[in-house]
């Protein structure tokens, strides 16, 4: 399976959001990109097009006879000889999607044959502004931040205990002592057996960093087949992509870095170019930073129920900066919150 797996998870997604009419205005340009590359993207679209009728159809008898629903759906798809991947597909945008991706895998990669039928992947996905908890099949426990993506195969259970991660999550993990457990996050390739630890691997970002809380991890680079790191319970270990994937490591306070998973976020004198992330995904604003100075700033504070309103006030008065909200009353736009030195 190709190394563009991410894009291809988060392709399935937008697909997948656009047969029930639910994708954004950037997931349609990201759509309409995709489409223009290659005339056989366009082709595989314009084949699961009448697949789109049966989704909506399945979603509104959803709301009467679920049982029904399904196999109405699944019987129609397999009728049409469509790809039994879309088949899987089920949309839950309120707060995470579940993506049977097999079937956009299957086109996007050459290793795979059109006969042949791919390991199902399953895909979590948390929106900003959105936090979930997923149990695993062998039982582990994954709770996912915003702007998060989770994937494992059907075949999970056995020596297969693999999950791709693209964003950030908290694992508890099964202890298994003959099939480790493995997360492939950007290169980085974090085996356990049993634990409990923290992944933070934005791709937008050019730093991954694990925490680990509890048991043993063993660190490894999937293009460095040398190296390999085991830590130790209360140390991070951060990666700088932009320099050879250099390890630094470092103590921490491991209940703070992993507040998110309880619904806080605690900041201890961080620079505000990571407390502008954090509260980007954490209630899905956009922020613009109009002084690069502003990122000299440090900021504390605990964040649990208070509005981005409330926090940005309070950072205002901290940090000694002007913080201004515009509302913008567009249901699909985000709200904007513009931070400028005082003058």
């Amino acid at each position: 399976m190709k190394d563009n797996l991410h894009k291809s998870i988060m392709l399935g997604q937008v697909i997948g959001k656009y047969l029930t009419n639910s994708e954004s205005a950037r997931e349609k340009e990201i759509l309409e990109s995709w489409i223009i590359e290659n005339s056989e993207n366009k082709d595989f679209l314009n084949s699961i097009q009448s697949n789109k009728e049966l989704v909506r159809e399945y979603e509104l008898m959803d709301l009467f006879n679920k049982k029904a629903a399904w196999e109405r759906f699944r019987d129609k798809a397999l009728l049409q000889s469509k790809t039994r991947a879309l088949v899987r597909w089920r949309i839950a945008a309120s707060i995470f999607i579940l993506v049977g991706i097999a079937g956009i895998l299957y086109f996007l990669s050459d290793s795979l044959k059109i006969n042949e039928r791919p390991d199902l992947y399953t895909s979590v996905f948390t929106e900003n502004g959105q936090r979930s908890k997923v149990v695993l099949p062998d039982s582990s426990v994954v709770w996912l931040n915003s702007g998060t993506t989770l994937s494992y195969p059907g075949n999970f259970f056995g020596q297969n205990r693999k999950v791709i991660l693209n964003g950030q999550a908290y694992f508890q993990v099964i202890r298994n002592e003959n099939n480790p457990f493995l997360v492939q996050a950007n290169g980085l390739i974090v085996k356990v057996l049993g634990t409990k630890f923290d992944v933070n691997a934005y791709p937008e970002e050019d730093e991954i960093a694990v925490v680990l809380e509890s048991g043993k991890v063993e660190l490894a680079l999937r293009d460095f087949k040398s190296f390999s790191y085991t830590m130790k319970p209360g140390e991070r270990a951060d990666f700088d992509l932009t320099d050879n994937n250099a390890m630094k490591v470092s103590r921490v306070d491991v209940p703070v870095y992993s507040s998110w998973k309880d619904g806080k976020l605690i900041f201890r004198n961080s620079p505000m170019g990571d407390v502008v992330e954090k509260l980007r995904r954490w209630y899905n604003v956009n922020i613009e930073i109009t002084d690069p100075g502003i990122y000299n700033s440090l900021f504390s504070g605990t964040i649990k129920n208070e509005s981005y309103e409330e926090i940005f006030r309070l950072i205002g008065i901290a940090c000694h900066v002007n913080c201004t909200i515009v509302h913008n009353y567009d249901k699909e736009a985000k709200p904007q919150i513009i931070i400028s030195k005082k003058q």
